[in-house]
């Protein structure tokens, strides 16, 4: 799961980040602009509370189908389903990313393919989320990036998207696989 791309598989599939809130920000603005100018308690303030609220009401219905769509592609897609086990609260703490993260609805996401999942008998598996996007999925090494490099290159050879890299990691994870190590990485975890 991403703030770029809501969610990658390890087949390369790609499920877009609708981004409802973001796209209704200006409106949401005006509508909490009008509530706040109108004297609290009056038919006019009610009007227009009312207004938000349907419009809050209306950006979280997109984001519940969202959810609800990719959900139900995941789980007749795929019989295993491994999901990172994020904390999502302490990341939400973070300014820089808070709206992104939750414009998102990862949580809901998760929450609506285990419920799909369980009733259709497949497996879903929380990984732990730790150096997923940082080991290389091919040979196991550990290539340091920032959040802004979005192109995992190992000295392997190995060049794929970070988010496919680490969504391979997280299903190496859950199946409880780990990669050889290849020529070369013997010596250097040796010293």
């Amino acid at each position: 799961m991403g703030v770029k791309h809501l969610a990658v598989t390890s087949d390369e599939e790609y499920f877009d980040h609708p981004k409802y809130l973001r796209k209704t920000e200006r409106k949401l603005k005006w509508l909490q602009r009008m509530v706040s100018r109108r004297k609290m308690g009056s038919n006019r303030w009610r009007k227009a509370a009312l207004m938000l609220a349907k419009c809050h009401e209306y950006i979280a219905n997109q984001r519940k189908d969202a959810a609800h769509k990719i959900s139900r592609y995941l789980v007749d897609h795929y019989d295993w389903i491994a999901f990172e086990d994020l904390n999502i609260r302490g990341m939400v703490k973070n300014h820089h990313l808070a709206k992104s993260i939750v414009d998102a609805g990862w949580r809901m996401l998760v929450q609506f393919t285990a419920y799909k999942a369980e009733w259709a008998g497949k497996q879903l598996i929380a990984v732990d989320p730790r150096n997923t996007s940082q080991v290389c999925s091919e040979c196991g090494r550990i290539v340091k990036k920032t959040l802004k490099e979005r192109t995992h290159r190992c000295s392997c050879g190995y060049v794929v998207d970070r988010d496919v890299n680490a969504a391979r990691n997280i299903l190496h994870k859950a199946i409880g696989y780990v990669p050889e190590p290849r020529y070369g990485q013997l010596e250097l975890n040796l010293f």
